[in-house]
């Protein structure tokens, strides 16, 4: 009952793309969007965690990634929406994808309009040979996508991940920036990545930014761009503007 159904969603595309704000903070103006996905919400599939969980289980998580990955492109340039638009793949399909040729790219399929593209690797499904995802990063660069590591802090790999990938983007985890204002050490740890980011060209993205005064903290600290309910949720038609509430 489960498969057929999760046959029923893949095959009739019953995904819906949505697009939450990246900002830069320190420049006040909106650069992007990370790409995320939804299932039918009258279904068990509702939310991407059973979705991948089930897909994983049926051996189709390449296969709905893919098909995540076309329905946002498609539908970020649908609507015309400008910036850098963050996708995230799981690292061995990123490095099956860039072994394609450059028209079967999903990112280099769109028609006449060309996303920019950053793709984001997580070290929850980290492949350990970095060699092939250096030279898969290589390639891909060639067609001007750039990279971001996600959950920088969660685990042990993401800083080896940084080294190895010299990344455009750090996203850090979103445990440093709950309660900000009351932890002195993570104040100190995010200056520290922030002077390493900067040092590098790097950008540092701060996710779960709820509050202001989390903004606040963030800015002072020289974290270049956020990203966190505080801007915008997860929409399907997003925020096209920054109008994000600057002021207390």
């Amino acid at each position: 009952m489960m498969k057929a159904a999760f046959e029923d969603v893949l095959r009739h595309q019953r995904l819906t793309p949505l697009f939450q704000p990246i900002v830069d903070i320190q420049n006040q103006k909106l650069v992007g969007y990370e790409a995320l996905i939804r299932g039918p919400q009258d279904s068990h599939f509702a939310t991407p965690l059973v979705l991948f969980k089930v897909a994983r289980k049926l051996n189709r998580q390449r296969e709905l990634e893919q098909l995540c990955c076309r329905l946002q492109i498609a539908e970020f340039c649908r609507q015309g929406l400008e910036g850098w638009l963050f996708l995230n793949l799981s690292p061995q399909l990123f490095i099956e994808l860039s072994q394609l040729e450059e028209h079967q790219k999903p990112w280099c399929s769109a028609g006449t309009q060309q996303p920019r593209v950053v793709i984001e690797l997580s070290e929850q499904e980290l492949s350990r040979d970095y060699v092939q995802l250096r030279m898969a990063a290589e390639r891909c660069r060639r067609q001007n996508v750039r990279f971001a590591i996600d959950d920088l802090g969660e685990g042990y790999a993401s800083l080896r991940l940084w080294s190895e990938l010299q990344p455009e983007f750090v996203k850090l985890d979103r445990y440093f920036t709950q309660h900000l204002h009351r932890h002195p050490f993570k104040q100190k740890l995010i200056e520290a990545i922030s002077q390493v980011a900067q040092a590098h060209q790097t950008y540092v993205i701060a996710e779960g930014v709820e509050q202001k005064r989390q903004l606040d903290v963030l800015q002072a600290l020289g974290v270049s761009h956020a990203q966190g309910y505080y801007f915008g949720y997860p929409q399907a038609t997003p925020k096209r503007e920054c109008e994000m509430g600057w002021s207390a």
